[in-house]
């Protein structure tokens, strides 16, 4: 029993952990967002009731963060027309309703879509973004695919800034207290 999450699978299906501030979030491949709370949780949004959220696979309900009165999380989407998987990014505010999306980049494959979110000292927003099976995207700046990026979420539309590219499977990074940046990138066999 963590946080009241009696669920054992769930536990099977952690993604990504928001521990910053009074209120915590947890969230699950399958799309189910907690909110951790005096020692109680509770699901404050719920994708697998979408039709087009996708958990097959890599894809799934993939990062969280919190930043002043808005929550941030990243999970993938599937078209029903190209088939093609979508890593969407969107803002929240506290009572969770979905303000706008941040971004939106394509994928050919069902692999390699990172999605960890943190943020810097500034404010600054982070997206790791991996290759999606596709690794020559990761060395070409046109593309947003195999990069680490940055968005000013102070703008109205925030626009994505390359920090790094070159990555394959970026599945975890972090900000340490001296604001340098941590990448977990998961290499090949």
């Amino acid at each position: 029993n963590f946080f009241g999450i009696k669920e054992s699978r769930n536990y099977r299906e952690v993604t990504s952990f928001d521990l910053s501030g009074d209120v915590h979030y947890l969230t699950t491949k399958s799309g189910i967002l907690y909110e951790l709370k005096n020692e109680e949780s509770k699901i404050v949004l719920d994708l697998s009731n979408d039709p087009n959220f996708v958990a097959k696979g890599a894809p799934g309900l993939l990062g969280v963060v919190s930043n002043n009165d808005f929550v941030y999380i990243s999970y993938t989407i599937s078209d029903d027309e190209t088939h093609d998987d979508y890593l969407v990014v969107d803002e929240y505010s506290k009572m969770f309703q979905k303000v706008k999306t941040i971004i939106q980049i394509g994928f050919v494959t069902p692999h390699h879509h990172g999605g960890t979110l943190v943020f810097d000292k500034l404010g600054k927003l982070y997206l790791s973004v991996g290759d999606g099976g596709t690794p020559n995207d990761a060395q070409d700046i046109k593309s947003l695919r195999g990069k680490i990026l940055r968005f000013d979420i102070s703008e109205k539309n925030p626009k994505p800034e390359i920090l790094a590219y070159g990555l394959r499977a970026p599945w975890k990074s972090s900000i340490d207290s001296k604001n340098r940046m941590f990448v977990g990138d998961c290499g090949d066999q």
